[in-house]
């Protein structure tokens, strides 16, 4: 079994595509133009890098309930079930939080699961939280997920993406 990564990041402010999307699938045709890749399921570094998401999901939320000037693009990521038996992570943007629960819009395109849409309003715990991000001026804060793509591209591949997304790490 392979992890679908899409790289593409609207709320990083540079891509005109959909948010990174992660999902335990087999592959298939992508609907955000080719800008998915394959993992393995038992990579460390990307359960390293999920891990780490979530043991730190407390300091997006003191980020999130503070809104310093400056932060915004705050967005998680959580699976969900796909036909396949697999699971597609899905970036939401977060609009609120109350006792360990999420409101937020599911923010890109599925590329398997029918659980949700781009668009649609959901609900989450933070548990169920496999990614997190936001902005504070131009520095990506959490984005583990993100990082770990990054950290696997060439030098100058990398400098690409970074110019393109408009972010520093």
């Amino acid at each position: 079994m392979k992890l679908r990564i899409c790289l593409t990041t609207l709320a990083l402010c540079a891509l005109p595509a959909a948010m990174a999307v992660v999902a335990f699938t087999g592959c298939s045709r992508s609907k955000e133009g080719g800008n998915y890749t394959a993992v393995e399921a038992d990579d460390a570094a990307m359960n390293a890098a999920m891990a780490k998401a979530k043991s730190t999901v407390d300091e997006f939320i003191t980020a999130f309930h503070a809104q310093k000037s400056g932060t915004t693009d705050f967005d998680v990521k959580k699976p969900y079930k796909t036909p396949s038996g697999g699971q597609e992570h899905m970036w939401i943007e977060v609009q609120e939080e109350q006792g360990g629960v999420l409101v937020g819009i599911i923010a890109n395109e599925a590329e398997e699961t029918r659980e949700v849409k781009n668009g649609q309003k959901v609900t989450l715990k933070t548990s169920e939280i496999s990614d997190w991000k936001y902005l504070d001026g131009r520095k990506l804060v959490g984005g583990y997920t993100i990082r770990y793509f990054v950290e696997q591209m060439a030098a100058e591949e990398r400098a690409a993406f970074l110019k393109a997304a408009g972010f520093e790490l």
